[in-house]
């Protein structure tokens, strides 16, 4: 009986319900257990689904950290495309896109660590990233069902970069390197503040908005 009321409570957990919850403790025992230490089988018991299951929806753990990045860039992009909806100063837009890469960065360390400073060569997201950036470089487009939602959120924040050389307050215009050197800001201040927690920053506000200030006053004209 209570082996049949088990399995009622698990049939009642809809498909996409399920999902967050097998990518929330994939994600739990990377981070504490670390993905090599992880298996797929962990995971499923875990999550409370069966092995077969899993596999059926995610072939390995590199699936699963995909899932994971994409997750925390379609919640990127949400709060992003939110935060500059009807700025039209440029350079005003860069800064509010920026502040609101770092926020959520912080706001979400597990998924921004699983997802920025993990070291698979194997994921593909790596891969298309690549080749995403060399195609920009040419003018070139890729199709819809190619871009992937990280990228998606860079070029953004690349035609942020690109809007402020537009107006011509930047002192460079390259602005694939520029983009580049802005994210590369942010990227280290997410990381260093989720690895060092222990440091004794700066009230994370404060030292946000100056970072973001130091950062654009070395890309912008006097």
């Amino acid at each position: 009986m209570a082996r049949q009321r088990k399995d009622s409570v698990k049939r009642r957990i809809g498909a996409p319900a399920r999902r967050a919850q097998v990518l929330r403790v994939a994600g739990e025992m990377f981070t504490k257990d670390g993905i090599d230490a992880t298996s797929m089988r962990k995971i499923a018991l875990k999550a409370g689904v069966s092995t077969a299951l899993l596999y059926k929806h995610f072939a390995d753990k590199d699936a699963l950290l995909l899932a994971i990045g994409e997750g925390f860039f379609e919640k990127l992009m949400r709060h992003m495309d939110k935060a500059v909806e009807g700025v039209t100063d440029p350079v005003k837009r860069l800064r509010i896109a920026m502040h609101t890469y770092v926020i959520c960065g912080l706001q979400n360390p597990r998924e921004y660590h699983l997802t920025f400073m993990t070291a698979l060569p194997r994921l593909r997201r790596v891969a298309e990233m690549k080749a995403f950036r060399e195609r920009a470089r040419r003018g070139e487009t890729m199709a819809d069902e190619d871009v992937m939602t990280g990228m998606r959120c860079f070029a953004r924040l690349e035609q942020a970069v690109a809007d402020v050389v537009a107006s011509k307050r930047s002192r460079h215009k390259d602005v694939a390197a520029m983009s580049e050197v802005v994210w590369a800001g942010g990227h280290g201040l997410v990381s260093l503040i989720i690895t060092h927690e222990s440091f004794g920053f700066t009230e994370t506000r404060r030292l946000v908005d100056m970072s973001i200030d130091v950062m654009l006053s070395g890309l912008l004209k006097a």
